[in-house]
């Protein structure tokens, strides 16, 4: 009985994780973009004060 319901609790954990992965598609693009910004503030920053 034990191996059952510790693989009901299995699929239910993973069912669980897929749904938080597959809520948040959005937040991950946001936070990609938010970093693409960043980096490339950072090195046109850079680059501006080489220049300079």
């Amino acid at each position: 009985m034990s191996d059952g319901e510790g693989t009901t609790f299995m699929q239910w954990r993973e069912r669980a994780q897929s749904e938080v992965r597959d809520d948040r598609p959005k937040m991950r693009a946001v936070m990609i973009t938010a970093a693409v910004v960043v980096v490339i503030g950072i090195v046109v920053g850079a680059l501006f004060l080489l220049l300079s």
